[in-house]
């Protein structure tokens, strides 16, 4: 995954700002953090920043970002030089994850469907579970474990899957980022039962799964008809759970 994201580097920004994919994916993230005022947050698989600033700028009174990228946490860490918002970054595994501090909130968009393996994918989840005060939660953005790419490749949105094969218990998947030149990136799609397995023998309770929300002035510039596939074959969703 550091490999992947070290070619991305700031080319992801230029995703985030310009595909239409990520107008649900802030929305709903939004929504879900809720507020923030005076948390402590922590931001796994931050990549360039872009949700550890968002978070800062919407009142968490200390965030610190996580990622296996040196190339993704310079980007983040230049970024955050330009514009001091306070935010600290560290190049580190997901999986192997020292405790950090008692957040309140851990987040992690895009982490989980990078594991390769299910021991992986707990080591995630304990990592999150371990830097939690008690009664924190825990935010992560995954691959919809019911996408079909034989109804839809998602193309219109700026992330086009390319390809899935099913081996070892998960889906392989092949798909690349709408950027100028154009970005490959391999992930991990995982079935429900290993995500809800997976959470609750690293001790989370109270899983629950989030569908993403287009917002209205989305619909609005859009149309329905744009979003029709985002809604009807989802390739992403959220999920939950509390320490």
């Amino acid at each position: 995954m550091a490999e992947q994201y070290d070619s991305v580097g700031s080319k992801y920004e230029q995703f985030k700002n310009t595909a239409t994919l990520p107008i649900p994916e802030r929305h709903t993230f939004l929504r879900l953090v809720g507020d923030l005022g005076g948390k402590h947050v922590l931001d796994l698989a931050c990549g360039s920043g872009h949700y550890s600033r968002l978070l800062k700028e919407h009142g968490a009174e200390r965030v610190e970002g996580v990622d296996i990228s040196p190339e993704m946490v310079q980007v983040a860490k230049q970024k955050e030089q330009e514009q001091r918002r306070g935010v600290q970054y560290h190049v580190l595994d997901a999986a192997a994850l020292p405790r950090l501090g008692d957040f309140d909130l851990v987040t992690a968009v895009y982490l989980l469907n990078y594991a390769r393996t299910r021991d992986e994918l707990l080591r995630m989840c304990r990592g999150a579970f371990s830097n939690l005060k008690e009664g924190g939660r825990f935010i992560a953005f995954t691959i919809d474990p019911s996408f079909d790419l034989r109804r839809s490749n998602w193309a219109e949105y700026g992330f086009a899957v390319q390809s899935e094969r099913f081996e070892e218990g998960r889906y392989v998947c092949e798909a690349r980022f709408s950027t100028a030149p154009l970005v490959p990136v391999e992930y991990f799609r995982w079935s429900t039962s290993v995500y809800e397995s997976v959470l609750a023998e690293a001790g989370f309770r109270q899983v629950t799964w989030h569908p993403f929300e287009i917002p209205a002035e989305a619909l609005a510039k859009y149309g329905e008809a744009y979003w029709r596939e985002y809604r009807e074959n989802p390739l992403l969703i959220a999920l939950s759970g509390q320490k």
